[in-house]
């Protein structure tokens, strides 16, 4: 009872005053445990950074690291971006991340120019290459590291040198001596105990061999010490990180010589029943022109180092890469700055020089002049294909394709102004008869005449030009007009399944002509159709990586499609899935869509189409065109995203947009354009310079036509065979050129 009085007498404190205690107690807490936190966190780095001392001061590199390594703060791509590819750090972290939420690069070459500072789709692609080569780096070192730390031969020193590698080949020069199950030669003195001992005598340390002689077989005299020891010795001087960088920075500065030779063993003929043969895939002397070679590096063309690779590999020529003798010089005074025994360093380095430096260096010089030779040859393809694709159509014609050849005849292929089907049949011309004479003439003739030709596409392969001879013999090419047509991959084509499909029944040596006619009538449409690789448009494709061209070209051919763009209720599939962000799967979607439900009336149609989200929308809207549709920017190049600036746009101009298929408003339009602010307007709608520059390019563009791409023309026959023939005046087209004649007289 009293102490429940007493109880009830007590004051209770009150609820705010609790509250500020138990917040203060909380707070102490927090700061205690903060600063216990940070205690360890610097206790860790202090003995790391000790860790880091004792190696540079070089002590015992057996220590192995046993804390984890914060990879992701040391590696940044974006920094490597720039520092790889010499382009601000800005544009290339827009780049990163544009590329992380999924942009392609087809959208970023047209609606994000403004971030990569409006970089053309040749140069976003040599970027996007770095950038793999980049994140495939990263991830190469990534799993050195855990590889070496899982068996326990990650040292401080080795982290370190790790870390400051820039390539795969200096990455190997570290990383291929651990790798191994078998110990190296200097893991193996180590293991005998020299360590410190070499440590000391690369520190100035008198070293006497001979008192370090056992009764082991590997310690029995002072040679097999001394050479221990120089082992150890050479594995610390180029392991070390400062030599790594002289050894890079050197070899910038040196000038080296490629040399290649003829082997011995294609000298020896292999005696066959039936004739002599080379021991070699082909015949040597299709390398005679270097059989005794020499050319300083940075002098060597990429068609020469892919020949040079092409015959050592097999086995026809040995190439090597001269190093000047002033590298090791500067190397060795560069070493003898950091370490005070100069005896130890010079045998050190010698070792080291002759077993690991130099083949790394040969190694690196010959993997840069085949990365430069691989980068020119992709070049080349994916410059000449685009040319290929975007050569120019010819619309609103009758097209005989013609597929020329001597035993099996020529094909002949007949399609509409639509590219449908209409006739296909095999002739075989007379090449040295007259027209009254051959049946094939009269064959050809009747067809012509019968469905209204207008153009013929004559393919340039075996017996064109005869072909081309005998249509002009029979005066067919005044009457109409020949278009010679690249006719690479169209046989490739004709066995394919997409062919058999779209052609059921009908003999491919048809469908190739066929084919060919189609090249003309609408060359992106068709060619994509045919793998890139099958196109015949570059030089050494066997020996360039099958990923790396594959991976361009399709880039070439997505990039080249996208820009160009497509109606999104007549595409094929072959077109759809060529376009940014779409694939096999998302195009055939489309297709279904299309056969169930009709045309698609609007771009937000396109999201009714099932699996095509948000981002796969941004990124194929732009370039899927809606024509007849209910909103007329459908039909344009402008984005959806654009669409409320290029209507306040047309607004301020006092233009109908429901009359921007019509003729007459391009002339409109530019007319409003002259007395216009347009600095003033997109200052007021806070809109980028390339986004109003192509809403501006869209209104000014003549019936949808995209004026942003430039075609190639089609390669007209004038049938010129040889130099008599020629008139002065006279222009010759060409793929890439077109010629002027003058006749000197």
């Amino acid at each position: 009872m009293d102490s429940v009085k007493r109880t009830g007498k007590r004051k209770l404190p009150d609820s705010s005053d609790v509250s500020k205690k138990l917040v203060s107690k909380s707070k102490k807490l927090k700061v205690d445990e903060k600063e216990q936190g940070e205690a360890k966190k610097q206790s860790k780095i202090t003995k790391k950074s000790a860790l880091l001392d004792k190696n540079d001061a070089g002590t015992s590199a057996v220590d192995v690291v046993e804390g984890g390594f914060d990879f992701a703060s040391s590696w940044d791509e974006a920094e490597l971006l720039s520092n790889v590819e010499k382009v601000p750090r800005k544009l290339a972290q827009n780049f990163v991340k544009l590329l992380t939420d999924g942009c392609t690069l087809p959208f970023i070459a047209r609606y994000r120019k403004s971030a990569v500072d409006n970089l053309m789709p040749d140069r976003l692609q040599e970027l996007f290459e770095s950038y793999q080569n980049v994140c495939a780096y990263k991830k190469k070192v990534k799993t050195v590291l855990e590889t070496l730390k899982k068996t326990k031969k990650l040292t401080p020193e080795i982290e370190k040198s790790i870390l400051s590698a820039q390539n795969l080949a200096e990455l190997d020069l570290i990383y291929a001596p651990l790798k191994t199950n078998s110990l190296s030669l200097a893991e193996r003195a180590r293991k005998l105990g020299l360590e410190q001992h070499a440590i000391k005598a690369l520190n100035g340390a008198y070293l006497d061999p001979s008192s370090l002689c056992s009764n082991d077989e590997e310690l029995a005299t002072p040679d097999k010490v001394e050479a221990h020891v120089t082992h150890i010795v050479a594995d610390i001087i180029y392991k070390d990180a400062r030599v790594l960088e002289q050894m890079r920075l050197l070899k910038d500065e040196t000038r080296f010589t490629l040399q290649s030779t003829r082997t011995k063993s294609s000298l020896k003929p292999k005696e066959n029943a039936d004739n002599k043969r080379y021991e070699t895939k082909s015949d040597p002397e299709t390398y005679k022109l270097y059989f005794e070679w020499k050319c300083p590096t940075h002098f060597v063309k990429p068609h020469q180092m892919l020949a040079l690779n092409r015959g050592e590999d097999e086995k026809i020529l040995t190439v090597k890469v001269i190093v000047p003798d002033w590298y090791y010089n500067k190397l060795e005074r560069f070493c003898l700055s950091l370490w005070k025994s100069s005896h130890w360093v010079k045998k050190g380095l010698t070792d080291a020089y002759a077993r690991l430096i130099k083949p790394w260096l040969s190694r690196q010089v010959r993997s840069e002049l085949t990365s430069a030779a691989h980068k020119e040859a992709v070049k080349t393809f994916t410059s000449n294909l685009e040319k290929y694709l975007l050569t120019e159509p010819v619309k609103g014609r009758r097209i005989a394709g013609l597929d020329p050849g001597f035993k099996a005849g020529c094909k002949v292929g007949i399609i509409d102004k639509d590219g449908q089907n209409l006739d296909a049949c095999t002739i075989h011309p007379n090449f040295k008869s007259s027209h009254n004479e051959d049946p094939a003439f009269r064959q050809l003739k009747n067809l012509l005449e019968k469905h209204g030709v207008q153009l013929i596409g004559l393919g340039n392969g075996t017996a064109c030009r005869e072909t081309e001879s005998w249509l002009k013999n029979n005066s067919i090419s005044s009457e109409i007009p020949i278009v010679i047509v690249p006719e690479q991959g169209a046989s490739i084509y004709s066995i394919s399944k997409e062919a058999q499909k779209e052609h059921p029944g009908l003999d491919p040596n048809l469908i190739s002509a066929l084919s060919i006619a189609r090249r003309v009538l609408d060359p992106l449409g068709e060619l994509i159709k045919v793998d890139p690789k099958h196109l015949g448009v570059g030089m050494y494709q066997h020996d360039i990586p099958p990923k790396q061209l594959e991976a361009a070209l399709a880039c070439v051919v997505e990039t080249t499609v996208s820009l160009v763009g497509v109606d999104v209720n007549t595409a094929s599939h072959a077109l759809l899935r060529r376009i940014s962000g779409l694939n096999e799967n998302r195009a055939k979607k489309i297709l279904e869509y299309r056969s169930k439900n009709g045309p698609l009336h609007t771009r937000e149609d396109i999201f009714k189409v099932s699996g095509i989200g948000k981002v796969t929308y941004q990124q194929c809207a732009g370039f899927l065109k809606v024509t007849g549709g209910n909103e007329p920017l459908d039909a344009t190049v402008i984005h959806p995203e654009s669409y409320a600036v290029a209507k306040a746009f047309a607004k301020k101009l006092e233009l109908n947009l429901k009359d921007l298929t019509k003729p007459d408003f391009p002339a409109k339009f530019e007319r409003k354009l002259s007395s216009f602010d347009l600095e003033s307007f997109k200052h007021e709608m806070q809109v980028d310079g390339p986004d109003m520059e192509l809403i501006v390019s869209a209104f000014k563009q003549k019936s949808n036509a995209d004026d942003m791409i430039s075609f190639s023309k089609p390669v007209y026959s004038i049938s010129v065979q040889n130099t008599e023939q020629l008139k002065d005046g006279m222009s010759l087209t060409g793929n890439d050129c077109c010629l002027r004649i003058y006749i000197v007289k």
